[in-house]
């Protein structure tokens, strides 16, 4: 039989294979910041916050990768001669408790990446609390679809995929996905004001790093958004390789706030202290305080 015969097997192959890519990067990403977050300046609150929040993420991300390939290994492996073959074994034991678990596992990372995001948009838009209204309620009806699409993924014949029910994962796709558009587009819309301010001010930008096209991208997990929505254009159709795109969309639910963290941890992150100096226009201020932020991190740490 050719490959034409095997769409829903090589997607779930193809989703966990880059699965594992992506989770080798956040493990390089997670120990990177504990380090730099361990040395550099900041108060002791805020780095216990930042480590505790990386490992809860790390844990959860490693959870959904793990039952993934339980799940591959018994489909292709422990039953691969079951009537109908693997793609029937999917079928019929979607809604396996080690599969619930790994949903489960990755709807908790998203809502605490969601809750960095709103954070950081917060961050940026404080000066006007109104723009955080829209931004909140998306994200807490994000957090309501994502409780009950995970129930029902564990209910007898909960396939989330292939449903012929009420499929209560396309509404938490959706909102997901309108929260994090909404959110990458006003830091975006910050970061790009803020840059030209710096611009006008000190006539030099000594501030690249914080709203350059690197800032940009991660700041606002413009990646994330991005596959986001090519993944529920392929999940509303059911589209077989929508399995391989949920693979790689779930590691991004955890791998784009790492990346924050990462810059955060670096002192290349925007405080909410720089925001309000760039905001008002203090050119000189901000300029001082990124000065200070360095040399604070090349010195040695008191012993």
């Amino acid at each position: 039989m050719g490959d034409q015969s095997f769409p829903l097997e090589r997607s779930w192959y193809i989703g966990n294979a880059f699965f594992a890519i992506l989770y080798g990067l956040q493990i390089s990403m997670f120990f990177q910041s504990v380090y730099y977050l361990s040395i550099g300046p900041g108060s002791r609150k805020s780095k216990t916050f930042y480590i505790g929040y990386s490992t809860v993420m790390l844990v959860l991300i490693t959870f959904a990768l793990a039952c993934n390939q339980w799940f591959g290994e018994a489909m292709w492996i422990e039953h691969r001669d079951v009537e109908g073959g693997p793609a029937q074994f999917f079928a019929d034991n979607i809604a396996a408790w080690y599969n619930t678990l790994g949903t489960s596992a990755d709807v908790v990372a998203n809502v605490l990446g969601d809750g960095l995001m709103l954070y950081r948009c917060y961050v940026f838009w404080e000066h006007v609390p109104l723009a955080m209204v829209l931004p909140s309620l998306l994200y807490l009806s994000s957090v309501a679809m994502g409780i009950t699409m995970t129930i029902q993924s564990g209910l007898p014949g909960g396939d989330i995929f292939h449903g012929t029910t009420v499929n209560f994962g396309i509404p938490w796709v959706v909102l997901t996905i309108v929260f994090n558009i909404l959110v990458t587009a006003m830091i975006a819309i910050r970061l790009l004001s803020m840059h030209s301010r710096a611009n006008l001010v000190l006539g030099i930008d000594p501030t690249k790093r914080y709203t350059g096209l690197l800032a940009i991208l991660v700041e606002s997990a413009l990646p994330f958004t991005l596959l986001g929505i090519v993944y529920l254009a392929t999940y509303a159709k059911q589209i077989p390789e929508s399995l391989a795109l949920a693979g790689i969309w779930g590691a991004f639910v955890s791998l784009s706030p790492q990346a924050i963290i990462l810059r955060v941890a670096m002192g290349a992150a925007f405080t909410r202290e720089m925001v309000v100096r760039v905001s008002s226009g203090g050119g000189q201020s901000i300029s001082g305080l990124i000065v200070e932020r360095d040399v604070k991190r090349s010195s040695p740490s008191p012993v």
